[in-house]
């Protein structure tokens, strides 16, 4: 019979996988991995928000946690995976975040980095940088209950000020720019996750995740439109440029480092992964 000791950890491990981002079949293939290294025997289902642990060896003991929606913490992901593999009676540590700047340079450094590789105006460049500033913003004031909000609000915004700058006849490629700056909302990574799922057929994760990402596209897309027509609505018509590629080739290049670096910070990925990243987006890149 496994002690109240295993229990727990094994327990802390799902859950501190499930917080960091890992999709779920991955969080009942790396916590049963766990618990076998230490002879229990556990049973696991997990979905994006909750999990069930079932102990056979303990008369059937069942713990069932009812938890958030996860949010991707790469660092604390490479942690408990390294805890997994070296076991230790520690809890896994809490990897320490970035200074507030420095999560503030990367949204910065976003949207414009975006322009830079799919190609546009130097004036849109510029201006992504403010607009990334802004989104940044939001996300500070768009905390606890909030949160929900955040994509709409900084979408809504965007397409208001998008707007604006389109109506002083600035070069600007209008939706190209509002993609730009909410592009950090785009779930990407919760997409790839939702159907990595559904191809290992869980499809209650699956369709789980799938469905909360197209939530987040729908309230990204309403909130541009709905920021388009207000704007439009004070200052006048929008006038969007055709495709114009005014990016040097070596900002096309930096836009690369840029973009994965401050995609890195945000998921808040050691300094050390975000070096090895960079050839495998080069790979992708131009591979």
């Amino acid at each position: 019979m496994p002690s109240q000791y295993r229990i727990n950890k094994i327990v802390e491990i799902g859950d501190t996988l499930h917080r960091s981002g890992c999709a779920p079949y991955k969080v009942e293939k790396y916590t049963q991995h766990y618990a076998q290294k230490h002879g229990v025997d556990v049973m696991i289902q997990a979905t994006p928000t909750a999990i069930n642990y079932q102990f056979p060896d303990d008369n059937n003991a069942v713990v069932l946690k009812r938890l958030k929606p996860a949010s991707i913490n790469l660092s604390l992901l490479a942690n408990t995976i390294i805890r997994i593999n070296q076991p230790s009676s520690e809890p896994v540590p809490e990897p320490a975040g970035y200074p507030s700047w420095v999560i503030a340079l990367a949204n910065m450094g976003i949207p414009p980095a975006y322009l830079m590789l799919v190609g546009s105006t130097l004036e849109a460049v510029g201006f992504a940088f403010i607009l990334g500033f802004m989104v940044w913003g939001c996300q500070q004031v768009c905390r606890a209950r909030r949160a929900i909000a955040v994509e709409f609000i900084a979408a809504l915004f965007t397409g208001i000020i998008v707007a604006y700058l389109s109506s002083t006849g600035l070069p600007i490629p209008v939706w190209a720019l509002c993609i730009a700056t909410i592009v950090l909302f785009v779930p990407g990574l919760s997409i790839a996750n939702s159907l990595e799922c559904l191809a290992f057929n869980d499809l209650v994760s699956g369709t789980s995740l799938l469905g909360q990402c197209a939530l987040t596209l729908i309230k990204l897309f309403v909130g541009i439109t709905m920021g388009l027509n207000i704007g439009e609505a004070i200052w006048g018509q929008a006038q969007s440029i055709a495709y114009t590629n005014e990016i040097p080739i070596w900002m096309h290049i930096s836009g690369l480092f840029l973009i994965s670096a401050s995609l890195g910070v945000i998921f808040n990925a050691r300094p050390i992964d975000i070096l090895l990243g960079l050839p495998v987006a080069m790979l992708g890149m131009w591979g």
